[in-house]
């Protein structure tokens, strides 16, 4: 015997030759596999990546300042001194910022570990302001030039000069003399006097916009007031921003640009910033100088990741709920040096929303995913089940020489083993490289599993290798016994019990809290379980009354088909189960898409409220007038304001934005359009006692109960309640007011958005484009197609727009290879049957069309059941799942049925299952009449 003969009959040697004998089967269950393992793998990473851009998304919206850890203190003054150990900052501005400073880091020392990773080194800056700063000889009327003095001990690492000198520092007053008294008495406190001004001017740099707004050229002094007396200043620079879009400058009150108002009275009003050397604030400290302090610790959002966002939020619990101390805390009369503060920050908030969001989104993703989840594993038990019946013939043989049980599960779990494990490995590599993000260790579990499930389905089928127990399919019990009625009913109560308990709890809100809601994403497969059960127990009732008709013909094919499919079918409860999964999913993936498409749509045009929104900067009257002007445009309405109000509740105060309109005009511009903010005709009325306003509903339900309640300390009736943001203004928190009644509640009319309707017909793009011209630099232009774009562009849209669309794909084409692999695993079958009809005069046609009776009937029922789950499922499914963080709207949206899109995907399940039973129709049917003669009879 040769040795290339000898080593054919070893173990290896014979594992080779079986495997090689029937390779597809292994090999489409290896790349079935490899498919599940980089899904398992991938999807967890896609998800995370998604969730961490959408973070970002989330907190770009808002203002540094918003999220920064911030400590602000009105009329609290800096705590000057050195520091103890030295600090980065100049040796001149350590000698009096130092020690405060130095306090500060030692803060940022005392952080919870994830804190201070997101978090820079702190900041501090003093505003002194508003100060009136009129040029000398200036009379009633003229111009109202206000400046407010900034001292940042950093600032040469914020700005950089474009013209002039930086400025020097203002010498410091010497200190108080002793009070003078009787030698052993108690010196009586006088009440300090403001310091008298320095007789040299207080040097400062201002923007180039400001210094050229405010008319106030390099070497022109003015005056500000300072106590009783005033203290010249001086410009002598002009500066520019080394980073623009740097969280600094949303700490200033106006930073970069001046300020352009108009008070009550009609003066106009001309507000910039100026920074001084921040060691002129040592001579100014007691200038009673109206003054603000503010610390901060900027957050850095670019280090945010949303797996650890709930860690960061606990930590910022932790850090705000402390007291620190960073000065003295010495009263002197009216001055008072900073001492314990506290810090605040929007982003717990922030966070909290979009945790929120992030768990719709994977409650979605979570829902839509477990209709091919469940596929794919019918459809793995499905290619085991080929794997196994290539093997049969061969296991059977040795299991009639002697090989045990045990053996025979071995040779089926090392074949298991040698498809699944190497599949897996390549399909989690493959998803690990394809998406480089951290998805955590579940993907990986699952990819394990995913390695083990060929060895075990195979090992699982070894009890069924005795050629002495096969049993005709067709004699078997048509009912299935007992058991299978009482697996059935249990699925039954479990899918009904399910679909009632979400109806029950309504629309989940806390899948941030709490993570996917298992109950949510279970009730699509449940639901597509129970039915394919039903379609199982309802379609032998039709074909039976098919044999009975076919039976009266004359043919062959249908008769024979239909008998075969009654009595001996090829689809049990996999193929089925497969069908009807993939259309159900495919129908409630295109009707959650259309429905968030719309909700996008609705969201967009409510947001923007009118055919554009000019915004971004304020509005002088003249400009106002020109975009009225502009051809194609029909009216305008300008949010005349919106400041910062407060609402007294029962003596305790809670802060929200005062929105101010003219109701007339905006209910010109916002006519016809849905989504629109109700506006009372009683909104304009003067004269009464209580000032109508409409509020949001976070404000009413702030109010309710509470038995007095105030405006500013103005009594208020309530006209109407809005839930959710307007167009007047971005925060779900406001009171809107009409212009007529605002004047003893807002000092200036000064728009910085304007609603504008076009006329019918108007180009759009051209008036859209001539109002940006108007609006000028740092402005922008807002239709809602705009916005609908934007909306759409979000990572979480998008990532759900693709997770519905792969589900469609994944769900359509994992349903062709069930039915492909059904017929394939009743190929031997055929194998028997069909030559012999063929030397009874059976034509090719003939043949194929047995072949597709035995799916046929099912797969037809199973199609028409599927589209009707679909149908039914989004109004079961979406009461618990809230789609608000798909479309950027305030209330859910309801279901909407695109009909150009669903006919779409029901015409392509269609023509895909067709094509499945076609393709499969072909397999089979080339053994000849002698090979079926020569095969082991059933039974």
């Amino acid at each position: 015997m040769s040795a290339r003969h000898h080593s054919a009959l070893t173990p290896v040697g014979l594992f080779r030759r079986q495997f090689f004998a029937a390779p597809f089967a292994s090999v489409m269950l290896a790349l079935l596999v490899a498919a599940g393992a980089f899904l398992a793998t991938a999807l967890p990473r896609a998800v995370a990546a998604m969730h961490t851009a959408a973070l970002a998304e989330h907190l770009a919206d808002f203002p540094a300042r918003e999220l920064d850890l911030l400590s602000a203190n009105r009329s609290a003054l800096p705590d000057l001194g050195p520091s103890s150990g030295g600090t980065t900052l100049a040796d001149d501005v350590d000698a009096l910022w130092g020690g405060q400073e130095e306090r500060l880091l030692a803060i940022g020392e005392q952080m919870p570990d994830e804190l201070a990773r997101v978090s820079d080194d702190p900041l501090q800056v003093v505003i002194a302001g508003p100060n009136s700063a009129k040029p000398d000889g200036a009379g009633p009327g003229s111009t109202d030039y206000v400046l407010y003095a900034g001292f940042d001990p950093r600032l040469d690492e914020h700005v950089e000069l474009t013209a002039g000198a930086w400025p020097t520092a203002l010498d410091a007053p010497p200190p108080p003399a002793e009070p003078e008294g009787e030698p052993g008495s108690l010196p009586m406190p006088e009440p300090p006097t403001a310091p008298a001004p320095s007789a040299k001017p207080l040097e400062f740099i201002a923007a180039e916009p400001v210094a050229r707004e405010m008319h106030w050229e390099i070497g022109q002094e003015r005056s500000i007031p300072l106590g009783t007396a005033s203290q010249r200043v001086v410009l002598v620079g002009t500066f520019a921003a080394k980073d623009p879009g740097d969280g600094f400058w949303t700490h200033l009150p106006v930073p970069l640009e001046p300020s352009v108002a108009f008070t009550a009275d009609g003066t106009l009003r001309i507000t910039g910033l100026g920074f001084a050397h921040p060691n002129s604030w040592a001579a100014l400290e007691r200038s009673q100088l109206p003054t603000t302090l503010e610390m901060w610790f900027p957050v850095a959002d670019d280090r945010i990741r949303a797996d650890r966002s709930a860690e960061l939020r606990g930590d910022l619990d932790e850090f705000t709920s402390v007291g620190y101390p960073v000065g003295s805390g010495e009263w002197d009369f009216y001055f008072s040096t900073v001492g314990v503060v506290g810090f605040s920050s929007g982003l717990g908030d922030a966070l909290a929303t979009a945790a929120a969001a992030a768990g719709a989104s994977d409650t979605v993703l979570a829902t839509v995913a477990s209709g091919p989840i469940g596929v794919m594993v019918a459809v793995l038990v499905l290619g085991a089940r080929v794997v196994f019946e290539r093997r049969r013939q061969g296991l059977e043989l040795a299991a009639a020489r002697g090989a045990s049980t045990g053996q025979l599960r071995g040779i089926l779990a090392v074949e298991g083993a040698v498809i699944g494990v190497p599949a897996a490995v390549l399909g989690a590599v493959l998803g690990t490289l394809a998406v480089p993000a951290d998805g955590g260790a579940a993907g990986l579990v699952i990819a394990a599993l995913f390695a083990l499930t060929p060895a075990l389905l195979l090992v699982s089928s070894a009890p069924a290798l005795s050629p002495l127990r096969r049993a005709r399919a067709d004699f078997a019990t048509r009912g299935g016994g007992r058991v299978r009625w009482i697996l059935e009913a249990l699925v039954a109560i479990v899918a009904v019990a399910a679909v009632v308990l979400l109806l029950r709890r309504g629309l989940a809100t806390s899948a941030g809290e709490v993570g996917v809601d298992p109950l949510l994403a279970a009730v699509p497969l449940l639901l597509a379980l129970l039915t394919c059960l039903i379609v199982l127990r309802l379609y032998p009732l039709p074909l039976a009354a098919i044999v009975r008709a076919a039976s009266r013909g004359r043919g062959l094919v249908a008769f024979l088909g239909s008998a075969r499919a009654l009595r001996d079918p090829s689809a049990g409860v996999v193929p089925v189960l497969t069908v009807v999964v993939g259309v159900s999913v495919a129908m409630f993936s295109a009707v959650l898409l259309g429905t968030v498409q719309t909700g996008v749509d609705r969201a967009a045009d409510a947001r923007v409220g009118a055919d554009a929104a000019v915004a971004g900067v304020p509005f002088t009257l003249e400009q106002q007038e020109a975009f009225a002007a502009v051809p194609g445009v029909e009216a305008i309405a300008p949010v005349y304001a919106t400041d910062s109000i407060q609402v007294g509740i029962d003596g305790r105060l809670r802060t929200t934005t005062l929105v101010v309109v003219d109701s007339e005009e905006m209910r010109a511009v916002q006519a016809g359009r849905s989504g629109a903010t109700p506006l009372p005709e009683g909104l304009s009325e003067t004269g009464a006692e209580a000032v109508p306003v409409v509020i949001s509903k976070v404000i009413a339900d702030s109010i309710e109960g509470a038995e007095e309640v105030e405006l500013d300390r103005d009594a208020f009736e309530v006209l109407g309640v809005v839930d959710g943001r307007t167009a007047f203004w971005p925060r779900t928190s406001w009171v809107l007011m009409d212009r007529a009644n605002a004047d003893g509640f807002v000092g200036t009319f000064v728009p910085d958005r304007v609603l504008v309707r076009f006329e019918p017909g108007a180009d759009a793009a051209a008036v859209t484009a001539e109002l940006g011209e108007i609006a000028g630099e740092g402005a922008t232009v807002t239709t809602p197609t705009m916005l609908r774009d934007e909306l759409a562009s979000t990572s979480v849209t998008q990532g759900l727009v693709v997770s519905l669309i792969g589900a469609i794909v994944l769900s359509s084409l994992l349903t062709a290879l069930a039915i492909v692999l059904t017929l394939v695993v009743g190929r031997p079958a055929r194998e028997r049957l069909l030559p012999l009809l063929t030397t009874l005069g059976l034509r090719r046609r003939g043949e194929r069309a047995l072949v597709a009776w035995e799916v046929g009937p099912v797969v037809v029922v199973a199609l028409v059941a599927g589209a009707l789950l679909g149908v039914v499922l989004p109004f079961v499914v979406l009461q618990g799942i809230d789609l608000r963080a798909f479309t950027g709207a305030d209330q859910q949206p309801g279901v909407v049925f695109d009909l150009r899109l669903i006919g779409a995907v029901l015409v392509g399940s269609v023509l895909v299952t067709g094509l499945a039973v076609l393709l499969a129709s072909r397999v089979g049917g080339e053994a000849s009449a002698a090979r079926a003669m020569r095969k082991e009879e059933e039974g």
